[in-house]
């Protein structure tokens, strides 16, 4: 359990001030930023768990395009959700966004929420994103605490225990409050984002850039590094996979997956696996491709590696071939795609990155 520091108000006073001061001059120019629209707010956060400010940075505009509001999103088949979302992975988070935008239109009148507790009973909201989009949009003094903010808390003010702990966070929590002002919440909070990402980074902090370097307790301390203390990750275990590539007429052949969290999007055939053996993954793609009145070659054309989570996928990626026409006449969920079609199809990257080891796609 961490030791609670009830730090002055003036010591919170003092850190915020120059914190936004600091943010003032130096904040990141990204395109979420510069609006109070709730709505562009929400899918920027959304987009940004566990995915890199870069990577969010090239998909935002695209998916905006798409679905400029909230209506648009609301209205929109859950596919052509999926497919904007392609590349970001987590696609639960795209089915959440789709599912709180139709709940924001039925139960709300179309208005967004103000309330952090409403916001909370959306789908896909946590405390983190309600707070932010509450404070981002609305300023609302409500504390969000992403890993970034986390961190950089934890390090200020020396916040002991587990990160990811009830007693830690409620801690975190306590001192972000404190460092929100009742004019500019959502500027503390970007700043907090800011700094978490540009400076005080989890490996190798740049203490000597930070602009409040010298209220860090972490830093007196001559530990930074060792705040937030963090669970032990788990190894990465190895999964071996076989899948097929078969193309027909300039068009290959994909199946919609049916279960998992990655429900609804097209992936390539591929048979089940027991772990890490490729001879089981060979033996099991071989018996999917047979009911679909396919077969497979017997020498790989190419091998993909995929890390999902704490797996980290090896795929053989085998040629396939029509033994009897019409297979998508016994898979009700196959479809044949052209690579233009596919670059704008719901697939995750595991199928964009097997498309281009066939050669297939480009890039």
């Amino acid at each position: 359990m961490p030791r609670t520091r009830r730090l002055s108000d003036a010591a919170h006073t003092r850190v915020r001030r120059t914190l936004l001061a600091w943010y003032d001059r130096e904040k990141r120019q990204l395109p979420w930023r510069g609006t109070r629209d709730p709505y562009r707010i929400w899918v920027s956060e959304v987009m940004l768990q566990q995915t890199t400010v870069e990577a969010v940075r090239r998909r935002y505009e695209a998916f905006l395009e798409r679905f400029p509001d909230l209506p648009s999103l609301a209205r929109a088949r859950e596919d052509s959700v999926l497919a904007a979302w392609s590349g970001l992975g987590y696609y639960a988070r795209a089915r959440n966004l789709r599912r709180a935008a139709r709940e924001i239109l039925r139960r709300h009148g179309g208005v967004f929420p103000r309330d952090p507790r409403v916001l909370r009973r959306l789908p896909g909201f946590g405390e983190y994103t309600a707070a932010a989009v509450a404070s981002l949009a609305f300023g609302v003094r409500a504390a969000a605490a992403d890993a970034n903010i986390t961190r950089v808390v934890s390090r200020l003010f020396a916040v002991r225990g587990l990160a990811g702990s009830p007693g830690h966070r409620r801690e975190v929590l306590d001192h972000a409050g404190r460092l929100l002002p009742r004019g500019r919440p959502g500027a503390a909070t970007a700043a907090l984002m800011d700094l978490g990402q540009a400076i005080c980074t989890a490996r190798d902090p740049d203490c000597p850039r930070c602009p409040v370097a010298s209220a860090c307790a972490a830093l007196r301390s001559g530990r930074p590094g060792a705040y937030p203390r963090k669970r032990e990750r788990p190894r990465k275990a190895r999964v071996a996979l076989a899948v097929a590539f078969i193309e027909d007429g300039g068009r290959a052949l994909l199946v919609r997956r049916r279960d998992g969290f990655l429900k609804g999007l097209w992936e390539f055939p591929c048979g089940p696996s027991d772990g890490e053996s490729s001879a089981a993954a060979r033996r099991g793609l071989s018996r999917t491709l047979s009911s679909l009145g396919l077969r497979r070659d017997r020498v790989p054309l190419g091998a993909v590696k995929h890390t999902v989570v704490h797996r980290r996928l090896e795929i053989e990626v085998f040629r396939g071939h029509i033994r009897d026409r019409g297979p998508t006449s016994r898979e009700p969920n196959g479809r044949w795609f052209s690579a233009r079609q596919l670059e704008s199809a719901a697939i995750p990257t595991l199928a964009r990155k097997i498309a281009r080891c066939a050669g297939f796609l480009s890039g």
